[in-house]
């Protein structure tokens, strides 16, 4: 098969969106453009990727698979890309960094914030983002590197744990664990829990919590975002988990932080994770650095406390 990357790009952009007019304004393409660069691919695939019809566009048998491919080669060019950028000076560049909302604001920010300040014509493109997707995003060559939760290695990645975070309850002052300095985690199990979905990090070490200890948590409220668990925690309605790097957070909403015994033994570990054949350019591989002397400064002052 002989085809082109601007074929596969228009080809992902038209399986994700499913429309040839969406596919063309993310493309910056006229609708006809892609519409004959599609058929073109076809053409050199020997079969029809795309169903078409006057109001929808939907994949064809072996259309799921060669955008698993596509992506791939996709994410070679992209990491190509990147490290080709600011490859010899910190003058240029660009960084891309993925993790959870929490994470970049409550463990990201103040190395975001000094790199910046000592790079400025470094661009930085942050991806608040769930653990599949962040992990996505690298595995697709769209950022340099990502930090999340694992419970395995991901395939094609590099990973190895970068920071081990401790867990603490959190409730409203009225709570009836809001008198106490701190839980176990069988008075966190005896309440009715704000739970997050396992879509992000901190409900899945939960998870792996409540059965490494044989407990079960109560809950009737599941939100997609830590901050709407902590607004639902202090009304009231239950408790909630949070890892360390949130409790800044916590406090400023008017939250009891409670320190939960044996936790150490059953920490929140955070992954780094990068493609196996990356280079990381001069500009990226500056910002991991900050990055693990900042996470390794903080690991040891919580580990002195």
């Amino acid at each position: 098969m002989n085809f082109t990357l601007k074929q596969l790009r228009v080809f992902c952009a038209l399986y994700e969106l499913r429309s040839f007019t969406a596919a063309a304004r993310a493309s910056f393409l006229t609708q006809s453009a892609v519409s004959k660069l599609c058929s073109d691919l076809e053409t050199e695939v020997g079969q029809p990727l795309f169903e078409r019809s006057t109001r929808s566009v939907t994949p064809c048998d072996g259309a799921a698979d060669f955008y698993a491919y596509a992506q791939e080669i996709l994410g070679t060019v992209r990491a190509a890309e990147r490290s080709l950028c600011g490859l010899r000076t910190l003058e240029r560049g660009n960084v891309g960094v993925a993790t959870s909302p929490l994470m970049m604001v409550g463990l990201m920010g103040k190395i975001i914030a000094d790199y910046h300040r000592a790079h400025p014509c470094v661009t930085l493109d942050l991806f608040e983002l769930s653990t599949d997707d962040t992990i996505e995003h690298v595995r697709n060559g769209r950022v340099d590197f990502g930090i999340v939760s694992l419970e395995i290695p991901a395939d094609e990645l590099t990973t190895r744990v970068i920071y081990r975070d401790t867990m603490y309850a959190v409730c409203a002052c009225d709570h009836p664990l809001g008198h106490r300095d701190a839980v176990s985690w069988s008075d966190v199990a005896e309440h009715e829990h704000i739970m997050l979905r396992n879509v992000y990090s901190v409900r899945r070490s939960l998870d792996r919590v409540a059965a490494e200890l044989n407990l079960q948590f109560r809950y009737h409220i599941e939100a997609g975002m830590l901050t709407s668990a902590l607004q639902f925690v202090g009304t009231g309605l239950g408790i909630t988990v949070i890892p360390g790097y949130a409790c800044t957070l916590a406090r400023q909403l008017g939250l009891r932080v409670l320190p939960i015994d044996g936790e150490r033994n059953l920490d929140h570990q955070l992954w780094l994770i990068l493609r196996r054949s990356t280079r990381l350019t001069l500009a990226a591989t500056e910002f991991l650095r900050l990055t693990e002397a900042y996470l390794q400064e903080r690991q040891d002052r919580e580990n002195t406390l």
